[in-house]
C-alpha cells in the first residue's frame, strides 16, 4: 500500500511526534509498504487531497497534541475518505480535552480524581484550593499531552508557578486532587488490554515531563506490583474509560492506584507515543510482539474497521457507548 505518515506538526510534542513517525515509517516499510513522511503545514487539507489523488491508500497519524490528536486531522481524513489508524474525530476530541473527559468519566461512574477549573477572573487562595482538594495539588492544562505543562503544587509559590506553566500551553487550566500511590498505564488495542506497566519516577512519586523523557527519569515494572484483584479493577476501569469515549484502535489509559488498590482514571491518550522505547510498544513486547508486529496489528485493525465503515448503511463510525 501507499501510506502517508503525518508527523511533526506545531504542538509542544513535535519532537516526540517526529521520532514516532520515523519509527513507524521503518516498520511499515519492513512490512512491504511504500511510506512517505509528511510534516504538516497550514496547507494540510490541500496536501492530503493531493496525496489521495496521487494514489494514497492509507494515512498513519503520528501526531501528538493539539492539531494532531484532537479530531481535526481525523475529520479531514473522514471527509476525504482516507482510512487511518486510531480513534475517530469525536473520541479524539473528547479524550484530548481532559476536562470534558473527566466530566464524562464522572457521569458514567468511572472513578477520576476530584478537580476544579481555575478561573483567573476569580482566583482562589492556596488555602481555599487545599480545603477543596487537599495538598499537594496537580496543576494541569486541559489539552496537552506527554505531561507537558503539568506540575505538582505544594504551596502558594509553586501553585503560581504551575498555573503560569499550564497557562502557557492551554487557555484552560484545572487543579486536580493528588492521589498518593502507584502510577499505572494501560495500553488497549481494540478492546484487548495489554500488560499493565507500573511507572516509578526516579525522584519522588510524581510523573512529570522530566521523569518521562530524561534518561533514567523513571523505571517501568512489568508485571506491575498490584495484586490480581487490584489489577483486575484497574483493567476494568481503563477499559470502561476507553469505551465510553468511543476509542478505537490503540489508546493508552493513565491511572493512579491508591493504597487500597482503587483505580483513578486520569486521562486517555488516543495517539500514544510509538517510539521503540514508548510505553505501548513496551507493553506489547511483554506479549512477545515486536515493534513491527504491533504496527502491523494496528494497521490491520484499522483496515478492517474502515471496511466495516464503508459497508455500513450510515457510513459512519460508532458513537461513544455507556460502559
Amino acid at each position: 500500500m501507499n501510506i502517508v505518515i503525518l508527523a511533526g506538526g506545531r504542538s509542544a510534542e513535535r519532537q516526540v511526534s517526529l521520532v514516532t513517525g520515523k519509527a513507524c515509517k521503518r516498520a511499515l516499510e519492513d512490512l512491504g509498504h511504500r511510506a512517505k513522511l509528511i510534516d504538516p503545514e497550514e496547507d494540510l487539507p490541500l496536501r492530503l487531497w493531493q496525496e489521495r489523488q496521487a494514489g494514497c491508500d492509507f494515512v498513519w497519524i503520528a501526531l501528538h497534541g493539539p492539531g494532531g490528536e484532537d479530531g481535526v486531522v481525523q475529520g479531514m481524513l473522514e471527509w476525504l475518505g482516507l482510512p487511518y489508524q486510531g480513534s475517530g474525530p469525536l473520541a479524539s476530541a473528547l479524550a484530548m480535552d481532559k476536562l470534558v473527559s473527566k466530566q464524562i468519566f464522572r457521569a458514567e461512574g468511572i472513578p477520576t480524581p476530584e478537580w476544579l477549573v481555575w478561573d483567573e477572573a476569580q482566583p482562589l487562595s492556596w488555602a481555599e484550593c487545599v480545603a477543596r482538594l487537599g495538598s499537594p495539588l496537580v496543576v494541569k492544562p486541559s489539552n496537552s499531552g506527554s505531561t507537558v505543562g503539568i506540575s505538582l503544587a505544594r504551596d502558594e509559590v509553586s501553585l503560581a508557578q504551575g498555573l503560569a506553566l499550564a497557562s502557557s500551553v492551554s487557555s484552560r487550566v484545572f487543579l486536580e486532587r493528588y492521589i498518593p500511590g502507584k502510577e499505572i498505564t494501560l495500553s488497549i488495542l481494540s478492546g484487548q488490554v495489554l500488560p499493565a506497566i507500573e511507572i516509578i519516577p526516579a525522584q519522588g512519586d510524581f510523573y512529570d515531563y522530566e521523569a518521562k523523557y530524561a534518561p533514567g527519569g523513571s523505571r517501568h515494572l512489568i508485571p506491575c506490583s498490584l495484586s490480581a484483584a487490584g489489577l483486575a479493577r484497574c483493567e476494568a476501569a481503563g477499559l470502561r474509560a476507553y469505551r465510553v469515549l468511543g476509542c478505537e484502535g490503540l489508546a493508552r489509559v493513565d491511572l493512579r492506584v491508591d493504597a487500597d488498590e482503587n483505580p483513578w482514571v486520569l486521562e486517555v491518550n488516543t495517539l500514544p507515543g510509538m517510539t521503540p522505547t514508548s510505553l505501548c510498544p513496551e507493553a506489547a513486547a511483554a506479549l512477545g510482539w515486536t515493534f513491527t508486529e504491533l504496527v502491523e496489528r494496528m494497521l490491520q485493525d484499522a483496515l478492517q474497521r474502515a471496511a466495516l465503515t464503508r459497508s455500513a448503511p450510515s457510513g459512519s463510525r460508532p458513537s461513544p457507548q455507556p460502559a
